[in-house]
């Protein structure tokens, strides 16, 4: 990973407030992923906790690391009205079929953090994937939304007979196997970039044949949660995390399909056949640490960490939030390893003054059911990011955005949820009896509300209705002209 400093760091964050969507901006909640869709998005829960029959969201074009909306926008107006009694409004909605568990929930006015509604707030809920939220508010506070993760090559013994390349894994687990893409986040960087800047240090040091061995010394630990069920890798929702991968582990773009049970051997295998391509003939060899002292020959940088976080928020991406909870583990000076992740997530928010007593994680992603937080400190940390112009400001606009993207894109269409459709912009979450969402919503008099809805505990096949019920609350926020 590549830590910018000094005029570097200086010029990224000049160019990122020209182009990153600022808090609290009329419009901003439709505005700020348009032209970002997600490839393959979708929120299900796995294995035996999926729903049935599952929920599904319709695949959009890969999110963009770099766009910004197309015209400023203003920002709110102090003077738009802050509803009032949303209880009228909220209550006879909670009471109907469907909700049938515990409910968490906690409303709030984004610029004065004056409490408009609560149910239960301090009940710590199964979260589901809404963990996600937590996970990249510690990565934009604690690694920086412009830091870059860096895969690099490294040369060790000098002959040609006996010349190793290493390939150093460091994070980056959106990798390419093709050439770089500078206007993705998938791919941003590319394995076939790297080789052929490799083959060319290569060449000009006279060496034609060489061994590839993957260094993965970046996280220790196993690369498989115990909490997770192996059986997910199948499903596709899951993969072993390694600090080098490829495509987040995917196998295909089709839902479902199987991801990688053995990334790193993918991005090295991958890594070689570009090699060869470029005219270096290649054996491999086990994966090992690169030795002190090997000689650097070239490296490939992801997309900033802002648009990482957009990607694992609009595609609910399992594998990039786990690898994000490792690198918030190795910012605070910890091992990069599942059994350190969840503890620095939550010192990483701790940091940054948010409130954190009843947040229980043993997972980054929200795959583990034993994840715990209440409404309460989840909209604590909505209302920080809402209200602040530092990294934490580009939570809510990496969200998805009711009826346009990520795995809200087919909610808020149908006639009682249509009018919060292009004003919600929230982070889901689905288990078999959980269902959660979490984010932002405008309302009709132009001001931006936060709040977190959880219920878990449902009765096995009353997900959908509940979610449902989720929405029409939230709609009922939207369609607020009540002062």
């Amino acid at each position: 990973m590549e830590d910018t400093r000094g005029s570097r760091r200086d010029a990224r964050r000049r160019d990122r407030r020209r182009s990153r969507a600022l808090p609290l901006t009329a419009g901003a909640l439709a505005l700020a992923l348009v032209g970002y869709g997600t490839a393959d998005a979708f929120d299900v829960a796995p294995g035996i906790l999926t729903l049935d029959p599952p929920i599904t969201v319709q695949a959009l074009p890969q999110p963009q690391a770099d766009a910004a909306p197309a015209e400023p926008v203003s920002t709110l107006p102090e003077s738009a009205p802050i509803p009032q009694d949303l209880a009228s409004r909220i209550d006879p909605i909670l009471d109907q079929d469907g909700m049938t568990g515990g409910l968490s929930i906690d409303i709030r006015d984004a610029m004065t953090d004056e409490v408009l509604y609560t149910a239960d707030e301090n009940s710590a809920k199964t979260p589901a994937s809404v963990t996600k939220v937590l996970t990249a508010a510690a990565a934009l506070g604690t690694i920086g939304a412009d830091t870059r993760f860096r895969t690099e090559t490294r040369l060790s013994g000098q002959s040609d007979a006996g010349a190793t390349v290493h390939l150093v894994g460091g994070g980056d687990v959106l990798l390419g196997t093709g050439e770089s893409k500078p206007d993705g986040v998938m791919g941003h960087a590319g394995l076939g970039t790297l080789a052929a800047d490799t083959a060319a240090a290569l060449t000009e040091a006279g060496i034609d044949t060489v061994t590839v061995a993957a260094d993965l010394s970046r996280y220790s630990g196993p690369a498989f949660n115990p909490g997770w069920d192996r059986a997910d890798i199948g499903n596709g929702y899951i993969s072993p995390i390694e600090p080098l991968m490829t495509d987040s582990g995917l196998t295909s773009t089709q839902r479902g399909t199987p991801r990688q049970e053995d990334p790193a051997q993918v991005a090295l295998d991958a890594f070689a056949a570009a090699l060869e391509g470029h005219g270096i003939a290649v054996d491999t060899a086990e994966p090992a640490p690169a030795p002190e002292g090997a000689t650097d020959l070239a490296f490939v940088e992801s997309a900033p960490v802002a648009g990482v976080v957009r990607h694992l928020m609009l595609a609910s991406d399992n594998v990039v939030s786990e690898a994000i909870g490792r690198e918030v583990a190795l910012a605070l000076g910890r091992h990069g390893a599942a059994a350190e992740a969840p503890a620095a997530v939550i010192d990483a928010l701790a940091a940054q003054q948010l409130d954190t007593g009843s947040i229980e994680l043993s997972d980054t992603s929200g795959l583990d059911y034993a994840n715990r937080i209440s409404a309460h400190d989840l909209t604590t940390i909505l209302q920080a990011a809402a209200a602040t112009d530092g990294d934490l400001s580009l939570l809510l606009p990496s969200m998805p955005v009711g009826g346009l993207s990520g795995t809200l894109f087919d909610r808020y269409l149908d006639e009682d949820t249509r009018d919060a459709a292009g004003k919600v912009s929230a982070k889901t979450g689905t288990l078999r009896t959980v269902t959660s969402l979490a984010g932002a919503v405008l309302t009709a008099d132009g001001r931006l509300i936060v709040f977190s809805i959880l219920a878990d505990d449902l009765d096995p096949g009353t997900a959908g209705r509940a979610r449902q019920v989720v929405d029409e609350a939230v709609t009922a926020i939207a369609d607020c002209g009540c002062p």
